[in-house]
This record gives C-alpha cells, sequence and structure tokens, in this order.
C-alpha cells in the first residue's frame, strides 16, 4: 500500500484531531457521511470560489477520513514539490490529452478495490457557468456513481448530499447538478455563476 497524507499511520489521525478542532474554533462543520457500501465514485464539490475551498476540503476529508485523488496539471510534479503532491493523493496529468485521460482514469478505477477522485466541475475559480464534463465523462467510461458534495458558506457547511447515477443525458444531469448548487454559496459568491 502506497501512503499519501490521509492513510499515514500517526501521522493522520493527528491530522484528522487538528482538522476537528480548526474547523469547531473557524465554525464551519461537516453534515453527511460517505457511502459506506461504495467504495468507487467520482466525487464533485462546488461552489468552488476560492483557493480557500482547498483548505476547508483538505479538514473535511480527514475528518471524513477518505482516501481522495486529484488531478493536477503534470508541469507541477518537480523535485520536492511532485513528491508532496503525489503525498497527497495527486495524479499528474497532461490536459492535451482529454479522451486518453478518461480511458486512463477508468482503468485505475478498474485496477483498484477502491478509488475516490474529486473533481470541481466548474474548473476555474471564477464564474463559470459552462461547466466541464470531464467528471461525467470519467464516471460514464468507469461505470461509477458521482458524489455530490457542496461548500456552503451562508451555513457555513461542507456537506454530502448523496450519490447519482449519471446517464446518457450530460446536459440534462448538469443542467439538474446546477439547481442543486445553484442554492449553495461558495466562500466568494461573486465567483459562482449559475
Amino acid at each position: 500500500m502506497r501512503y499519501t497524507l490521509f492513510t499515514t499511520p500517526i501521522l493522520s489521525p493527528l491530522l484528522r484531531l487538528i482538522s476537528k478542532i480548526i474547523l469547531k474554533f473557524i465554525r464551519w462543520r461537516v453534515v453527511g457521511s460517505l457511502p459506506e457500501e461504495q467504495k468507487k465514485y467520482v466525487l464533485i464539490v462546488a461552489p468552488h470560489t476560492s483557493n480557500w475551498d482547498f483548505i476547508l476540503f483538505v479538514l473535511a476529508v480527514s475528518v471524513l477520513r477518505l482516501k481522495p485523488s486529484v488531478l493536477i496539471k503534470s508541469t507541477l510534479f518537480v523535485g520536492p514539490l511532485g513528491w508532496f503532491l503525489r503525498y497527497c493523493g495527486a495524479i499528474p496529468v497532461n490536459r492535451t490529452q482529454a479522451s486518453s485521460l478518461v480511458n486512463y482514469i477508468a482503468g485505475i478505477y478498474e485496477e483498484r478495490e477502491e478509488f475516490v477522485l474529486i473533481i470541481t466541475p466548474e474548473g476555474t475559480r471564477s464564474p463559470n457557468p459552462n461547466w466541464k464534463r470531464g467528471f461525467h465523462h470519467v464516471a460514464t467510461t468507469a461505470q461509477v456513481p458521482i458524489l455530490i458534495v457542496y461548500v456552503d458558506s451562508t451555513t457555513k457547511t461542507i456537506g454530502i448530499e448523496g450519490l447519482m447515477e449519471p446517464t446518457d443525458d450530460v446536459d440534462g444531469d448538469i443542467r439538474q447538478l446546477k439547481r442543486f448548487y445553484d442554492a449553495k454559496s461558495g466562500l466568494i459568491p461573486k465567483n459562482y455563476a449559475s
């Protein structure tokens, strides 16, 4: 087993304790629970409106005992930064090869007994009404559900809404998801476009 920030003995329980303390101190909470019976899914989170979202999500992931992976552009994987990114569960990707990337990620789902990939469908922290479709393509190709997770600054919650089975109607699925996320408020609400 390859250790990550979220699976390292001693360090991970310590990170979980620190995360709980920080969340309590800043008065944020994690609501909902991970689907225990489902070990493979694409986790989407929105609204993604600030770099601080990353910090909040690391805290929530630690509290939930999730062992996620994220896609990060391969050019960042140099020297110690590359080691640290891999330790955090990052997978280097070449964004110019989108179609082969979907198949590559589907292959990871096929190989592993457990695999959770986190994707922000907006693809940016700026207002973007045209969501990226990669999360949906990965889920349908890998034949896994989508876990809907949100950030809501008005209630100071990071919440788990539940699983969604992707359909052949990508546009319809995205419209349904956006209707849900439109009722949530990111850390910088002006950076979200419905």
